[in-house]
């Protein structure tokens, strides 16, 4: 840890193996360009899409300017070392901002565990329940939380007669209908299916990006999400003011989250303030019932005629680029990005202090 005499030193784990690496190194940048200079050293850790870490000279510099670092998995103070040296890369506390697989789905908070070393966000089980969408739906459901009707698709049951499972999509859920891979982020892989007709390439599509697939029902809504904040003292919640979405055309897809000019992001979302505090009450709600930590993103519907309130899914790492949203509602409620950060880092430091607190061997 940091002693009062010096910065503490920050490694940005940004990049990753998943569709979404571009998404994460633009957000891993903005992270280093707000992060404090005065109170952070900050070090840019690439994990390239081979799967390579690299410690990089800048947020910026190309792949070939780095230096390779091997990750330890062990407990001691610097599980990074340089390869083919006994040199460390010496770091406080890490804050990994991969999205989708193999960062955002609880095996690097994995490695981060089994390290014994602070980083901020969510732990490996809630990370890795909340990112498969089947699952976190069914927590939810668990703690009186509202979600849409959905099915679980495996590829076993699909292949063995699509048929029957079309017929039940049709009488369960309905059409149209949302198929999306269980445990992908950022819409890779998510179709709109108007008919039947539709359904096989969608369920093929999905099936190329995660081993289980997502049918559920279309909320014909509106969109709007609340952004979570932990801290400063552990289980204190901030749920942000709320933001609505809107789309030029189309759904929230891909290209309206990452495309300027595609969607607008409304904060605060102009909703009954009535409905507003429902909303935070859910999203506070889901990030317990989830065992999230640090921060998350609730993003919910809102069926305007009935008045109905439905939790869509729950993002413990969003994206932190200018045009991601949880950055923004944070702000939003009075917390600079700035502020924001020193937070996470506060909350990552404070849990691992107090895991580290545990017994794990009874004969110890």
């Amino acid at each position: 840890m940091a002693s009062a005499s010096r910065k503490t030193s920050v490694g940005v784990v940004f990049g990753g193996r998943s569709t979404e690496h571009e998404v994460s190194r633009n957000s891993g940048r903005a992270i280093m360009a707000e992060l404090d200079s005065g109170k952070y050293d900050v070090h840019p850790i690439l994990i390239t899409r081979s799967g390579a870490w690299l410690a990089l000279p800048a947020p910026d510099a190309p792949e070939d300017a780095g230096r390779e670092v091997l990750f330890s998995g062990t407990p001691n103070d610097a599980p990074l070392r340089y390869a083919g040296s006994d040199e460390p890369l010496a770091i406080d506390v890490y804050f990994p901002i991969i999205h989708g697989t193999f960062g955002e789905d609880g095996t690097l908070q994995g490695l981060f565990e089994l390290a014994e070393t602070p980083f901020v966000g969510s732990g490996c089980a809630s990370s890795a329940v909340t990112m498969d969408k089947a699952v976190a739906k069914a927590v939810l459901r668990g703690a009186g939380l509202p979600v849409l009707p959905s099915l679980t698709l495996f590829p076993e049951t699909w292949e063995a007669d699509r048929c029957a499972v079309s017929d039940e999509a049709a009488s369960k859920i309905g059409y149209p209908l949302f198929v999306k891979p269980s445990s992908s982020g950022s819409s890779v892989g998510v179709h709109l299916v108007e008919s039947p007709d539709d359904l096989q390439d969608a369920v093929a599509d999905a099936f190329r990006f995660d081993a289980k697939v997502l049918i559920e029902e279309h909320a014909q809504g509106r969109e709007l999400e609340c952004s979570v904040l932990e801290g400063p003292a552990l289980g204190e919640f901030l749920a942000s003011p709320l933001m609505e979405i809107k789309t030029h055309s189309g759904w929230y897809d891909y290209e309206a989250k990452y495309e300027e000019g595609r969607a607008e992001l409304i904060i605060p979302a102009p909703v009954e303030e009535s409905l507003a505090e429902h909303a935070r009450l859910y999203a506070r709600g889901a990030f317990s019932a989830l065992g999230c930590s640090g921060l998350a993103r609730v993003d919910f519907f809102y069926r305007e005629r009935t008045g109905e309130l439905y939790i869509n899914e729950v993002n413990t790492l969003p994206g932190f680029t200018q045009l991601s949203g949880y950055p923004r509602m944070i702000q939003a409620a009075g917390v600079s990005y700035p502020e924001m950060l020193d937070r996470l880092i506060c909350c990552a430091t404070a849990r691992h202090e107090k895991l580290q607190s545990r017994e794990y061997d009874r004969n110890a």
